[in-house]
C-alpha cells in the first residue's frame, strides 16, 4: 500500500534499542536537602504535565503527611534549588499543596494488616511520633500512641497557629491513623516506662517534644505579664484567650517569636514589637513569615535586647541595650556585642520570651540526658541507655523543623523493626550520586528567564483579624506554569556509547546551552551538572551515541508510539492519523486541549515530553506502520520553557518531508501545529488537516483499486 523503500530511511540502531535500562540520573540538590529525600524533581515534573494524581502518588511514597508539610514545611529544598541561580527557586512547597488539594489527598486511606504480634508504644504525638506510628503500622505492628493532652499532634496542634496549619488538616491525618488501626490514648501522660513494659509493649519510642521555654536570665523575669512563647501559643491553640493588653513585645528571632507576634495581633493587640539582638540577615525565622508579619504591622527592632524588667502601675518597663555584631560564634552567626551607654526603655503590657525551648524528661523514665536537657541516643539505631527504648524528635535534637521530625519518625520505625526482628540496622540503600556544582555563567545566560508564580495570600488587613489560613492554593494554570520552571537537574543527556562517538562535534554546535565540550584528550564530554535535558543532541547525534539518563525518558516516545499503533490496528479506523503532542501542553497548560477533545475517529495522540525529542525516525516509523498522516503539535513558543525546541522540531519535519517526497509520498501528509508565535485556531487547523488526509486516503484507495 505504501511506496517501497520507506523502511530503508529508518536509521534505528539495534544496539541503541538494546541499551542498558539502568537509571543514570543524579539525585538533584532539592532531594538531597530534603530530610525525607522526597522525589521532588519527579512530582514537580508530573504537575507540569498536568498529571496531578500521579504527582500525589509520588509525594505520598516518601511523605506520611504531605498535607501537613504542604502548609508548614520550611522547604530547605528551595534554598538549594538550582533555578535560584537563574532567577528564583521553584515554589516546591506550594506545588506540593496544589497536588494535595487537587489530587484529593484527604480521600486516600492506606490499607494495612497486622503481621506482627509485638506491640509498640509511642510516648508523645508530635510529628515524629505520628510518623513513627504511621510507618510501624504499615510494617504490620500493633501501635498505641500515648498523649498527655486531649488531642493528638504535639507541637503541630499546640505550637503552630491555626492560620499556618488549619486544624481540620491535622484532624484528617489523625483520622487516617485511626482508620489504619492505631490505638489512640489521649489525656494519658506516661509517668513510667516500666509500666508500659509490664503492659506487654515490646518496644517504646519516646518523643515528648521540647515544650519548656528557656529563660532570659535577667532581673524581673518572674514579673506578672511575662510569659514564654511556647506557653502562650499552647494556651491560644487550646482555645484559651489570654489577656495581653494593647502593647506586646516579643524577645527572639525564630519562628516561635514570629508566630507569637502575629498571634498577639489576632488577639487584639494594637502595638506588637519583636526585639531581636542580631540583624535581619541572622534571623532564623522563615523570611516569608517575617515579611508577612511586617506587612501586618508587626514592628521588628533589630540589634537590641532587654537587660532588665520592672513592673509599675500595671505595666512592664523594659530596659533594653543596643547591640553591634562581632565575630561569628559556634552557630556561624555574628556574635551580638552590647554597646555600652546605649540603654533605653520601652513600656508594654505583656512580654513574650521566645529564645528557645528544651525538653522536660521525667526522672522516672531513667534515660540518660545530654546537653540542653535532651535525651542521648545512638545516632544510627536511635536506642537509649535502656533496652527496647528508642527516642527521637525535639526531645533528642532540641527544637527542629516538622519535616526533620517526620524523617526521624520514619527512621525510628525501621530501627524498631530491626530490633524486634533481631537484625542489625540495615545499611541505607544506594540512592545514587548527588548532583553538585553551580551552573556556569554561559549556561545561565542561555536559560530562559521565567517569573516565579507565588500562591495567592490574603491581604494584611484581612488576615490580621482572624486565624484563617493566610496562604491560598494555586489555581491550575499558575501551578502548571510554576512547575514548568523546573530545570530537571541531573536528568540530562550522556554519551552512553562512547566508542561510537565520531567526534563530529554536532552536539557542540547545536546545544542551545553550550554544554558539551572537548576535553584535553579530544573526547566529547556532556557535564551532568550543566545539561538542561532538552534532548536536542539526542535526536541530532548521527551515531546515536547520546541518550537521556533516565530509562523512561529514553524509551518514552517509542513506547507511546507502539501503544498508539497497536490500539489503532485494533480499532481499524481509517484513515489513521498519528499526532505527536507536547505532553506539557496536552495535559498541563491546556494549549493543545482542543486537539485532544476534538480529535476525530482515526486520530491517535502520542504524548511526548518535548517536541525537541521527536526524531525524524519516529515520524517515518508512523508512516511505515500505516499512518496516512502525521502531525506534530508543540505547546507554543510562549509556553515552552526550553530554548530552540520549535526550531529543531521544524528541522526534523522538513527532513522527513524531503524523504517522503523522494519515495513518492505527498509532503502535505506531515504538518506542524502550534510551533510558531502566531498560530491559527488549533481545532480548525486539525479539522482541515483531517479532511486533507481523508481526501488523500480516498484517492490512494481509488488508485489501488484501479491497479487491481
Amino acid at each position: 500500500m505504501y511506496p517501497a523503500g520507506i523502511s530503508a530511511f529508518r536509521n534505528y540502531d539495534s544496539a541503541a534499542a538494546k541499551e542498558a535500562s539502568s537509571d543514570h540520573t543524579f539525585m538533584p540538590p532539592c532531594q538531597a536537602a530534603c530530610p525525607l529525600h522526597m522525589e521532588i524533581r519527579e512530582y514537580v515534573d508530573l504537575i507540569a504535565q498536568g498529571r496531578v494524581m500521579e504527582a500525589l502518588q509520588v509525594i505520598r511514597e516518601s511523605n506520611p503527611f504531605p498535607s501537613i508539610c504542604a502548609y508548614v514545611c520550611t522547604h530547605p529544598c528551595e534554598e538549594v534549588c538550582r533555578r535560584g541561580q537563574v532567577d528564583k527557586p521553584i515554589a516546591i512547597r506550594a506545588l506540593k499543596r496544589f497536588a494535595v488539594e487537587f489530587g484529593g489527598d484527604r480521600m486516600i486511606r492506606p490499607e494495612v494488616e497486622t503481621t506482627h504480634a509485638e506491640r509498640i508504644a509511642i510516648v508523645g504525638s508530635g510529628p515524629a511520633g505520628l510518623s513513627a506510628a504511621y510507618y510501624l503500622r504499615k510494617l504490620g505492628y500493633p501501635v498505641t500512641i500515648f498523649e498527655a493532652y486531649s488531642e493528638l499532634g504535639g507541637m503541630l496542634r499546640v505550637g503552630i497557629p491555626k492560620y499556618r496549619l488549619p486544624r481540620e488538616i491535622l484532624d484528617t491525618e489523625v483520622q487516617r491513623l485511626i482508620q489504619m488501626g492505631i490505638e489512640i490514648r489521649t489525656n494519658t501522660p506516661v509517668i513510667s516506662l516500666d509500666l508500659l513494659f509490664k503492659m506487654g509493649y515490646k518496644a517504646i519510642f519516646v518523643t515528648v517534644g521540647a515544650h519548656q521555654g528557656l529563660r532570659l536570665g535577667i532581673e524581673g523575669e518572674e514579673s506578672p505579664g511575662v510569659v514564654d512563647g511556647a506557653t502562650f501559643l499552647r494556651e491560644v491553640n487550646l482555645g484559651l484567650k489570654p489577656s495581653i493588653g494593647e502593647r506586646v513585645a516579643i524577645v527572639g528571632g525564630g519562628n516561635v517569636a514570629v508566630d507569637a507576634a502575629r498571634t498577639a495581633l489576632r488577639l487584639g493587640a494594637r502595638e506588637v514589637k519583636i526585639l531581636y539582638r542580631r540583624s535581619r540577615e541572622e534571623m532564623p525565622a522563615d523570611p516569608s513569615e517575617v515579611a508577612q508579619a511586617i506587612e501586618e504591622k508587626v514592628e521588628v527592632l533589630f540589634l537590641m535586647t532587654p537587660t532588665k524588667i520592672e513592673r509599675e502601675d500595671g505595666q512592664l518597663g523594659l530596659t533594653c541595650m543596643r547591640m553591634k555584631l562581632g565575630e561569628p560564634d559556634v552557630s556561624g552567626r555574628r556574635r551580638p556585642v552590647p554597646i555600652q551607654g546605649s540603654e533605653f526603655s520601652i513600656k508594654v503590657d505583656t512580654l513574650i520570651t521566645a529564645i528557645g525551648q528544651a525538653p522536660q524528661i521525667p526522672d522516672n523514665f531513667r534515660l540518660r540526658i545530654g546537653r540542653g536537657s535532651t535525651i542521648r541516643v545512638d545516632p544510627v539505631t536511635l536506642t537509649t541507655n535502656r533496652e527496647g527504648v528508642f527516642a527521637g524528635g525535639d526531645a533528642v535534637t532540641g527544637p527542629a523543623t516538622v519535616v526533620q521530625a517526620l524523617a526521624t519518625g520514619r527512621q525510628s520505625a525501621f530501627r524498631i523493626n530491626e530490633y524486634l526482628q533481631h537484625r542489625y540496622p540495615l545499611v541505607s540503600k544506594d540512592e545514587g550520586e548527588t548532583l553538585t556544582g553551580d551552573l556556569l555563567p554561559k549556561t545561565i545566560e542561555m536559560i530562559r528567564k521565567l517569573k516565579r508564580f507565588e500562591p495567592p495570600i490574603l491581604s494584611p488587613q484581612e488576615r490580621a483579624k482572624e486565624f484563617e489560613p493566610v496562604e491560598l492554593v494555586y489555581d491550575w494554570e499558575s501551578a502548571i506554569n510554576e512547575a514548568r520552571r523546573c530545570l530537571r537537574c541531573g536528568m540530562g543527556a550522556e554519551i552512553l556509547f562512547q566508542d561510537k562517538c565520531a567526534t563530529c562535534l554536532t552536539c557542540l554546535r547545536i546545544c542551545p546551552y553550550h554544554v558539551p565540550y572537548l576535553d584535553d584528550s579530544g573526547t566529547v564530554q556532556i557535564p551532568a551538572d550543566q545539561c538542561q535535558a532538552c534532548g536536542i543532541c539526542v535526536a541530532e547525534c548521527p551515531a546515536k551515541a547520546i541518550v537521556l539518563r533516565k530509562p523512561q525518558d529514553r524509551r518514552h516516545i517509542d513506547e507511546e508510539l507502539n501503544h498508539a499503533l497497536k490500539s489503532a490496528a485494533q480499532s481499524k479506523s481509517k484513515p489513521l492519523i498519528i499526532g505527536f503532542c507536547c505532553q506539557y501542553g496536552l495535559y498541563g497548560t491546556g494549549a493543545l486541549a482542543s486537539l485532544w477533545r476534538e480529535a476525530k475517529a482515526g486520530i491517535w495522540i502520542v504524548p511526548v515530553l518535548c517536541v525537541a525529542k521527536i526524531e525524524t525516525e519516529h515520524i517515518l516509523r508512523a508512516f511505515e506502520m500505516g499512518a496516512e498522516g502525521v502531525f506534530i503539535a508543540g505547546c507554543g513558543q510562549e509556553q515552552c520553557a526550553r530554548e530552540d525546541t520549535a526550531f529543531w522540531a521544524l528541522q526534523r519535519i522538513e527532513k522527513a518531508r524531503k524523504i517522503l517526497r523522494q519515495i513518492g509520498f505527498e509532503s502535505q501528509r506531515l504538518q506542524a501545529f502550534n510551533l510558531h508565535a502566531n498560530e491559527e485556531n488549533l481545532a480548525n487547523a486539525l479539522d482541515e488537516f483531517t479532511e486533507q488526509i481523508g481526501e488523500l486516503y480516498l484517492a490512494s484507495a481509488i488508485r489501488q483499486e484501479v491497479k487491481t
